[in-house]
């Protein structure tokens, strides 16, 4: 796709209407005598008998105000960022008046408390809103306590459009019955990358799109490249650039980019602990071994990883892609491929959180299918913007370069290369409890994963609804 898309497209149907010409002939006259003259009325005009159409039936949701209870106001801006934002909102209120309804997502909580409001709010027999956002540490115990509405039962969602995150509809279905849904989420694991400091090391500033297209992009040229940008520039022992920041979520990024998962799933959709796995421990030692490498360095402040990264002071940083927001003022150019693979890795991998969005289950049939025609309507894009690549017209403003949106990104939409990461989706496991006595306490992984087994093994048992009996 050309960087500079047209962003509009007039979609035309005609319907053409042919005209039946009724022509009659006189019979042969019986007489072989030629009349003395002979005059041709003119035949009279055909007129096509106008073509009856049927009247758009119009689905009336009788002023249903369908609200999101979520943790962040969602609000139409007063000034549109772009064509496609000034679309959106003129489509969702052109539909709202057709069909006689509103919709809102409103903060009716906090990320970790909409779960409870859905549930003390059901069990008053008055739900405080038509859908809850939950985040993804709690979507289980909606499923384990039957709150929400077998979504597959409605003609008014097609669950295997685009629109909705495969990887959340897969994770939200159990034995057929889909209970929630969630629009295409924004990836994490990518690596994002200082042009300028790679040529200053004398590297290609495209070198990681490179390779991450040839599928090079590896744990071990990483590492290489990594000992390049790490510079002691006025030779007094200490370095003065950096390839990146000192991050425990490194060890995160690394048993996702081997293939691997602390926490799986059964046939079943049951989790399992997986965390003592060979991929596993390989990915933690190859993390390890990294971070104690002169590679990294530690900011000033715990929340300033991303200042040194705006500054110049490390040539790489690990983030999800929001993060690219608080880089759109930086004076050195940027580009972003994804975490580069273990060896165990069959290919790339981004990962998603599961948060989804539920109807509860205390509506009827007709109101479940009502909230849920009004709810797809909101997550769609507006006429003009609705193929399946259109993501790349907003995503081409964020960038700054035209790889990072149709090779990393486009990456991101191949089927299997995002999977969510379970462990994140059991809010009592702490992944600090495992990485930090590696980074800070001297702890080699096999003591690091021994020590927690007991902890990820009770956790699991109360995200699957097991009765867990103390010893």
């Amino acid at each position: 796709m050309k960087f500079t898309k047209i962003l509009g497209t007039t979609l035309i149907t005609s319907l053409s209407i042919g005209i039946l010409a009724a022509c009659s002939s006189a019979e042969e006259p019986t007489s072989t005598t030629e009349p003395a003259s002979t005059v041709t009325a003119p035949a009279a005009p055909v007129t096509a008998a106008p073509v009856a159409t049927k009247p758009e039936e119009v689905r009336d949701l009788g002023g249903l105000n369908v609200t999101i209870a979520t943790w962040v106001d969602v609000n139409e801006p007063e000034v549109k960022a772009s064509a496609q934002e000034e679309a959106l909102w003129e489509y969702r209120h052109e539909m709202m008046e057709k069909h006689n309804f509103t919709i809102e997502e409103k903060a009716l909580g906090k990320w970790n408390t909409t779960l409870e409001l859905m549930s003390t709010s059901m069990i008053a027999g008055d739900p405080a809103a038509e859908v809850f956002h939950v985040s993804a540490g709690f979507v289980n115990s909606v499923m384990n306590n039957n709150l929400a509405y077998d979504l597959s039962t409605l003609d008014e969602l097609d669950l295997n459009h685009w629109k909705w995150d495969s990887a959340v509809t897969d994770f939200l279905t159990r034995d057929g019955q889909t209970f929630g849904v969630f629009p295409d989420q924004t990836p994490n694991s990518f690596i994002f990358y200082n042009k300028r400091l790679f040529e200053d090391a004398g590297l290609d500033p495209d070198l990681p799109y490179d390779l991450q297209a040839s599928g090079e992009w590896t744990w071990e040229t990483f590492e290489e490249i990594s000992d390049i940008l790490s510079r002691d520039l006025d030779s007094d022992g200490i370095n003065d650039t950096y390839a990146m920041n000192k991050n425990a979520g490194i060890y995160d990024y690394a048993i996702i980019s081997n293939g691997g998962q602390m926490v799986s799933r059964d046939s079943s959709g049951k989790f399992i602990n997986t965390l003592n796995t060979p991929e596993n421990i390989e990915a933690l030692t190859w993390a390890d071994n990294y971070l104690k490498q002169d590679y990294t360095v530690s900011p000033s402040h715990w929340n300033g990883h991303e200042q040194l990264f705006i500054t110049g002071q490390i040539a790489m940083i690990a983030h999800d892609k929001e993060k690219l927001l608080l880089f759109q003022d930086m004076e050195d150019d940027y580009g972003m491929v994804i975490f580069p693979k273990g060896p165990a890795a069959e290919d790339y991998v981004v990962t998603g959180t599961g948060a989804g969005w539920f109807i509860p289950n205390t509506y009827t049939p007709e109101q479940a299918a009502d909230i849920a025609f009004a709810l797809d309507i909101w997550a769609s894009e507006p006429p003009g913007y609705d193929a399946e690549d259109d993501w790349m017209m907003e995503d081409y403003k964020l960038f700054r370069d035209e790889r990072a949106v149709e090779e990393t990104m486009a990456k991101t939409k191949e089927p299997g290369i995002m999977v969510l990461n379970n462990r994140s989706q059991i809010s009592a496991i702490n992944a600090n409890d495992l990485y930090h006595p590696m980074l800070y306490q001297g702890s080699t992984p096999t003591e690091a994963v021994e020590a927690v087994m007991g902890i990820f093994d009770s956790s699991i048992a109360v995200a699957n609804g097991e009765t867990v009996i103390a010893e």
